[in-house]
């Protein structure tokens, strides 16, 4: 099986980030983005847990548009179901972002 990267964009900083299981449900890839570690032996990016108002927040990877421009937010469950990267024609090469989302408390 080939590899598979992904370009993560997340406060002005892009990694290349090797996606292990391109098939995972999207929450488990971001499970593995949070916890994945650098060459310097430290987290590759920074997820504050709350936002400036305190508020907790999650994350989402986003996935522009290119007809509209606009981040597209990838759900990671719709209903019950997981959802992939494949459910979102997201392929080899391409480029997300991290998308935080402050949820009530």
């Amino acid at each position: 099986m080939e590899e598979f990267f992904l370009d993560i964009v997340y406060k002005n900083k892009t990694v290349r980030f090797r996606v292990m299981n391109p098939e995972a449900p999207l929450a488990q890839l971001m499970t593995n983005l949070r916890h994945a570690i650098g060459n310097d032996g430290k987290l590759i990016f920074d997820f504050p847990s709350i936002d400036s108002t305190g508020a907790p927040l999650d994350y989402f990877f986003g996935k522009e548009d290119p007809e509209v421009h606009e981040i597209r937010v990838l759900r990671p469950r719709i209903g019950q179901t997981d959802q992939t990267l494949a459910d979102y024609q997201v392929k080899n090469g391409d480029t997300l972002c991290l998308v935080p989302d402050p949820f009530p408390g």
